[in-house]
């Protein structure tokens, strides 16, 4: 049992991505069948300002193609990739499990929850940098968010006051057991990631970890049910 309770979050990062293209709607279905507490999905906005699910600046990597995404209007998007969702598309097809929204841009952040007042936005979450989670908490005092750290210094005071995380979320290998435990203390849950290895999912969780982000869906969700 975790210090802040026996439910431990098992996070789908990127929807499926071994099932499907990462951030797609599709990835998106075939994560929530497998039953996950969250979906982790990363957060752009386009040319005219509407929010989508992509990770990268451009579309090389996952489309073969060399636009930068913040060039293209969501008409010339859809144009070249129309796979790519919008939030509200995304929102729509979560099948009631939470979004875990995650970018570091500020504006992308306080546009995306300007959209979460829609009807499938109740239950979605933040994650991301200082910058863009002290913006979204400055709008919202509720909304859980996840405070991404990267690195082995900890965040200072003043970031801590500003975003008043529920959660600080670490890359896994910057975490032990004495770690977790003072983070707790502190009256924080403990989030990392990417963790695909189920071994050292159980690790963390035996250290009191209380939410763990990763690319095998079923495997962490199996993890998490386990402890």
């Amino acid at each position: 049992m975790s210090a802040n309770g026996p439910r431990r979050l098992a996070v789908a990062h990127r929807g499926d991505p071994r099932a499907a293209v990462e951030n797609t709607l599709d990835a998106i279905q075939r994560a929530a069948v497998a039953g996950p507490g969250a979906i982790e999905v990363d957060l752009r906005r386009t040319a005219d300002g509407v929010v989508v699910l992509h990770h990268d600046d451009d579309l090389s990597r996952l489309w073969a193609r060399e636009e930068a995404l913040a060039d293209l209007t969501l008409t010339q998007l859809r144009t070249l990739v129309p796979e790519i969702p919008t939030l509200a598309e995304a929102l729509a097809v979560a099948a009631g499990v939470p979004l875990l929204l995650d970018t570091g841009d500020p504006a992308v952040a306080t546009a995306a929850h300007a959209e979460l007042a829609g009807p499938h936005g109740s239950l979605a979450m933040f994650c991301g940098g200082a910058e863009a989670m002290a913006a979204v908490r400055e709008r919202d005092e509720d909304i859980t968010l996840f405070l991404s750290w990267y690195g082995e210094q900890p965040p200072s005071e003043d970031v801590l006051v500003a975003v008043r995380p529920t959660y600080f979320n670490p890359e896994h290998r910057f975490l032990d057991a004495e770690s977790v435990a003072q983070w707790h203390a502190r009256g924080l849950r403990v989030s990392c990631w990417t963790v695909d290895d189920a071994d050292r999912r159980a690790e963390l969780l035996s250290w009191g970890v209380d939410a763990i982000i990763s690319n095998d869906v079923a495997g962490v969700v199996k993890s998490c049910d386990g402890v």
